[in-house]
């Protein structure tokens, strides 16, 4: 009996964790496999009108700036271990545009998705991962918010709501958005530990004219198996697989040598924009023994006259050939490059032929021919131009469109603009075709169809998660993509003007991030004199966005967090000196000069059509001119905006009202008046009545003139 027992509880042993095992898979499969149902609530809703249609299906049309709805369980719990995935069906024929959802109860940005939603003209699904936010939700998620949109006029009709397991598809997605920030992070040491490295043999120098480029460098000692390898902007210098060429190194007793390269001998790229350094074969890939360095030095076509503008006064948003440009004594402008609209899909028989690279493009007349005869009204007028370049979302572009090619393939789709493509041959050309186009046609020395003299590159970068997106990138490997489109635009465009600059386009975040996506400008800024420093310094200068450290607010004067020191979290009106003397700083200067500024998008609110804010309004806008007023690096200020739009979030940052304004529209505003008499004999009595608002008895009394404390 003994033994009988003894053989037979081993077997009930098994059989019993068997069944319990089994019974662990169906639990497991079943509750994972399990949907859980949301319906929309009305209840919280804001700027939209929600209809109920029956079936489950409900109409959604937006009616203002930020229309947001929720949807919500029966009280049941989403397991986002086993329910990530937020589905439903939609159709809409307006198309919904930037999409936003936030997870779980907190409202805040590391719980928000953005994602984009297009056209739909038959029911269709659509799924965002709900893992895929910054930070997990801080308590159970029962309910989502859920933005459609960002503008009035938004039609959809939606249904079938519901938390569900990821497909196969969806898993392979959220690996490799693991798998991107994993190699990022890894990337960005590597950039750290290339930027302070010592290497033991240096490249000098790298100029280029219109046929060749020479590179000069020194060996430190003779080296075995070292060449001189062309870096593209798409190889990685840090691990470096694939140079684009090689070429022999033969120095002479001092160890210099000098490399010349044929430009017109290489066909499928243009070797302007690579960099060069010293390597040697190290298993699979390439050592560098050197930095490597773009061109610093050419020669331009002809010698274009530097820009003169009369005064540092400009204004953005107006039309060129609106009478205020002329009342209101305009100097500079900015003016928008939407690259996509450039050329045309690859596959179109219509446009004209353009050839870069070894390919032929076809451009777009009827859109050239738009920017033609704005550069053209500005050229007739002596108006500095500095064009801001731009690159939408891929969204719902055809195949073969130019920006199924020029995108970062990584850009976030909710993102208003996007980054360049760097990881190809294939973005890197279409891309700086796009550009040469531009800098070709609008630096010619008969000035046949207008002239751009600075180019600003994107949008408030370090906000570039939402306006120049590269997807979710560190902040040096971030400014890395960014530095190269910099210099495409450098390289190519003093090609045809030597006085043309690429400017940093940055807000008014100095060492705060504005959201958890977001950059540090002073940390972008030093990210590129590193990189300067390193690779070759070039004349970029800094288009910087000073609003007020509240927009809303018009008073920057109180603005408690703009300090006059380095590590100031905002750089407002108040200490814009701290911009001054950052670039004036002797590690930032470019060949002994300090950094170019241009003040390219700011203005100053009025909160309402009242008396009182609209004579604050002009206060601002007096005290941030009598603030630049001694700053030498400062040569614009583009007033942003001309008149109040409705897409500004509510605010009225105008010289001028809204023009749908029920009883005034398109009104002159107090600060208009102001604006004008800048520069004039007027100016003195029309800033007069600031000095009360302010709060001062003498415009002596407004600049800084302490030291700007920190490094």
């Amino acid at each position: 009996m003994r033994a009988e027992r003894g053989n037979f509880t081993p077997m009930f042993r098994r059989l019993f964790l068997l069944r319990c095992l089994l019974s662990a898979i169906l639990l497991f499969t079943t509750t994972s496999a399990r949907e859980v149902t949301l319906k929309i609530d009305p209840e919280g809703s804001n700027h939209v009108h929600l209809e109920e249609l029956g079936n489950g299906e409900w109409e959604v049309r937006t009616t203002g700036t930020d229309p947001y709805f929720y949807i919500r369980t029966d009280g049941e719990e989403i397991d986002l271990r086993r329910q990530p995935a937020l589905s439903f069906d939609y159709f809409s024929t307006t198309g919904i545009g930037r999409t936003l959802v936030f997870v779980g109860p907190a409202i805040d940005v590391p719980r928000m998705i953005t994602t984009e939603l297009g056209r739909r003209e038959a029911w269709a699904g659509f799924a965002v991962d709900m893992t895929a936010t910054l930070e997990p939700p801080p308590g159970p998620v029962t309910s989502l918010r859920i933005t459609l949109g960002q503008a009035p006029g938004v039609v959809a009709r939606l249904r079938s709501f519901r938390a569900r397991p990821a497909t196969e598809d969806e898993k392979r997605d959220a690996h490799g958005r693991e798998e991107r920030l994993r190699n990022d992070r890894e990337h960005a040491a590597r950039l750290r530990a290339y930027l302070i490295r010592e290497f033991p043999h240096r490249i000098d120098s790298v100029s280029a004219d219109a046929e060749r480029i020479f590179i000069g460098g020194r060996l430190s000692a003779p080296a075995e198996d070292l060449q001189l390898a062309e870096i593209p902007m798409w190889e990685d210098i840090t691990a470096l697989k694939s140079p684009a060429s090689f070429h022999p190194v033969r120095p002479d007793e001092e160890g210099k040598f000098t490399i010349i390269v044929e430009r017109k001998a290489i066909r499928d790229r243009e070797p302007l924009l690579s960099a060069w350094a010293l390597v040697r074969r190290q298993g699979e890939g390439f050592e560098p023994l050197s930095a490597m360095r773009y061109v610093e030095d050419q020669k331009a076509r002809a010698d274009l006259p530097p820009a003169r503008p009369v005064s540092r006064k400009g204004i953005g948003g107006c039309p060129f050939d609106h009478p205020d440009m002329q009342e209101l004594g305009i100097a500079s402008v900015t003016f928008n490059f939407i690259l996509n609209e450039i050329f045309l899909p690859a596959d179109s028989t219509e446009g004209r032929p353009y050839e870069f690279a070894g390919r032929t493009w076809r451009w777009n007349e009827s859109a050239v021919a738009r920017y033609d005869r704005k550069l053209r009204i500005a050229a007739e007028n002596g108006w500095m131009v500095s064009a801001i370049v731009l690159l939408p979302p891929i969204r719902q572009a055809p195949e073969g469109a130019w920006i199924r090619e020029a995108a970062h393939p990584h850009a976030d789709p909710g993102g208003i603009f996007v980054m360049p493509n760097f990881t190809s041959r294939e973005g890197v050309n279409a891309y700086a075709a796009a550009m040469n186009f531009l800098a070709e046609r609008y630096s010619r020395p008969d000035g046949k169809y207008g002239r751009v003299h600075h180019w600003i590159m994107h949008n408030e970068i370090n906000s570039g998660f939402f306006w120049t997106s590269a997807g979710n990138k560190t902040d040096i490997t971030y400014l890395d993509l960014y530095q190269k489109s910099m210099r495409v635009a450098c390289l190519i465009a003093r090609q045809y003007d030597p006085h043309a600059k690429p400017f940093i386009s940055l807000e008014h975040c100095w060492t705060r991030r504005l959201d958890v996506r977001a950059y540090a400008a002073k940390d972008l800024l030093e990210h590129l004199v590193a990189f300067s420093r390193k690779e070759g310094d070039f004349p970029w200068g800094i288009a910087f966005h000073p609003y007020p450290q509240d927009i809303s607010n018009p008073r920057a004067w109180e603005d408690p967090e703009a300090t006059f020191d380095f590590g100031t979290p905002y750089l407002t009106y108040r200490n814009i000196e701290v911009l001054d003397a950052w670039a004036r700083q002797t590690h930032v200067a470019y060949r002994g000069e300090p950094r170019e500024i241009q003040l390219s998008e700011q203005g100053v609110n009025s909160p309402n059509y009242s008396e009182k804010t609209l004579a604050e309004q002009a206060a601002g806008m007096a005290y941030a001119w009598k603030k630049i007023e001694p700053l030498q690096t400062i040569t614009a200020f583009q007033y942003h905006l001309w008149a109040d739009d409705h897409s500004e979030g509510g605010l009225r940052l105008g010289l001028r009202k809204f023009g749908d304004d029920p009883e005034d529209p398109h009104g002159i505003k107090p600060i208009w008046h102001l604006y004008k008499a800048i520069g004039t004999d007027a100016e003195e009595e029309a800033f007069r009545f600031a000095k009360e608002i302010i709060g001062i008895r003498d415009w002596s009394e407004v600049p800084h003139r302490g030291e700007i404390r920190g490094r």
